[in-house]
């Protein structure tokens, strides 16, 4: 709800005897869209705000300086404004457009403008003589557009009869309000966000494990072609890409068409189908043990979102106004613990990610430099670290304990086989601008695992509730 034009242009014309003359003393820009001005008069100091935030642009007067979000340090926006402004002289005030204001400041005979672009998004500009673009809080700097013609009456003004700073200060009061909703609901998304999106991911990630879970019948039908090939050796053709056979069921003899892989002998043609219905039927037991794994945690997450939706319209009744701009730079604790717990042969934990912002939390923020940093080989999946005390040995079942969940949690889950690779967590870097969770490392070795259903089962049932 930004000022109309002519709210915009009544605050000006308000504003302008008011602080004509006055010395600039303190420039902040708290974030690039918002430019506050403390402007020193005898007896008075006057804060003045430009704002061209989309749906929040203004022309006022504000009591309290802006928090600012960060401690990153002055924008080199903000660095050049405080150069060119600092102790200049407010000359003037104006409207050069419905949605334009201009300040310019004097100073030894020279002049400096500031030009409030406000739109979806706005621009503030800093001018020198001339026009010169100077700097832009968005995008290189650049001359304003010509001023535009005075642009008809619209909707009447919701300023009211106020005069002088008072129009100021209800241009304030006016957008204020519509300011603090706006931030309120900018948090909650922020607080909210990370749990919807984390209980969407499960959800993709439960209906690939049903599937998964759900070939059994897969399974089933590679048997009987199996067992339908292995009565039939002498029938089958040597590069046929399948073979019709008989077979006898209660209901009596039907043909059965049995694909075939071209390259392979009739013995093993067998050998493979039998192979497929043990690694599917396989995958199919470890994926349901998975899925019931993965509905507790989708019930965590439904849970933990309806609680901070709760306590989220708890706030926004009884919270007092929010400040512009949470301040801190240090981001709010993380919603859930960043990884699952379970218990090695020897009652040690195993820790293992969830996803890609939670393998990073794990890898870069839980872990120690020394501890025992897993991953599948070659296929995406959890980051798994071992705690271990420094210098402390770790033993063989513990690492393929260890081994197997890194296995089991990434894509080469349901392979009888996988390869993990193993380092100190000190080892393991970022990759520069890749995905969360993506890393590099060094020094590692590689264990060969051939996955123990009872291992795993075991390993599964030890997890730890968070």
């Amino acid at each position: 709800m930004s000022l109309r034009p002519s709210e915009l242009r009544d605050v000006a014309r308000a504003l302008e005897p008011e602080l004509a003359g006055a010395v600039v003393q303190k420039v902040r820009a708290p974030w690039p869209e918002r430019l506050e001005l403390d402007l020193r008069q005898p007896g008075r100091t006057v804060r003045l705000l430009v704002s061209v935030e989309s749906g929040l642009g203004r022309l006022s007067v504000i009591g309290a300086r802006t928090v600012s979000p960060s401690d990153t340090g002055p924008s080199p926006w903000l660095l050049r404004a405080r150069k060119e402004l600092t102790g200049r002289r407010l000359s003037s005030i104006r409207c050069t457009g419905s949605r334009q204001v201009r300040l310019e400041f004097e100073k030894e005979g020279s002049t400096r403008t500031v030009v409030g672009e406000l739109g979806t998004p706005g621009v503030l500009l800093l001018l020198g003589e001339g026009e010169t673009p100077l700097a832009a809080s968005r995008g290189p700097a650049r001359a304003p557009p010509p001023p535009e013609p005075a642009a008809a009456e619209g909707a009447p003004s919701r300023i009211g009869e106020a005069r002088g700073l008072d129009a100021g200060r209800a241009a304030e009061a006016l957008v204020a309000a519509r300011e603090s909703v706006v931030r309120r609901e900018a948090l909650e998304r922020a607080r909210l966000q990370p749990l919807r999106s984390a209980l969407q991911r499960l959800r993709r990630t439960r209906a690939k494990v049903e599937a998964e879970a759900n070939r059994a019948a897969a399974a089933e039908e590679h048997r009987r072609w199996g067992e339908l090939l292995s009565r039939s050796l002498d029938r089958v053709p040597r590069g046929a890409r399948s073979v019709r056979l008989t077979e006898w069921t209660p209901e009596g003899a039907r043909e059965v068409e049995v694909p075939l892989e071209p390259t392979l002998a009739p013995r093993a043609q067998v050998e493979r189908h039998f192979h497929q219905y043990r690694r599917l039927t396989r995958g199919s037991a470890l994926a349901a043990e998975r899925l019931r794994v993965i509905d507790r945690e989708i019930g965590e997450a439904e849970q933990a979102l309806a609680r901070a939706q709760a306590e989220a319209g708890a706030g926004a009744k009884t919270a007092e106004p929010l400040p512009a701009r949470a301040p801190g730079r240090k981001r709010a604790p993380p919603a859930h613990r960043p990884y699952r717990v379970f218990r090695s042969a020897d009652g040690q934990p195993i820790w293992v990610g969830r996803a890609g912002e939670d393998n990073a939390a794990l890898t870069f923020q839980v872990a120690r430099p020394h501890h025992l940093w897993m991953h599948a080989r070659g296929v995406p999946g959890a980051h798994v670290v071992v705690p271990v005390d420094r210098g402390e040995e770790v033993g063989q079942e513990r690492l393929l304990d260890a081994a197997h969940l890194a296995v089991h949690f990434s894509r080469a889950a349901g392979e009888p086989r996988g390869e993990v690779a193993w380092t100190r967590a000190r080892l393991v870097k970022r990759v520069k601008g890749g995905a969360a969770g993506q890393v590099t490392y060094t020094g590692e070795k590689v264990l060969a695992v051939r996955i123990e259903p009872a291992r795993l089962e075991r390993l599964l049932r030890s997890r730890e509730e968070s």
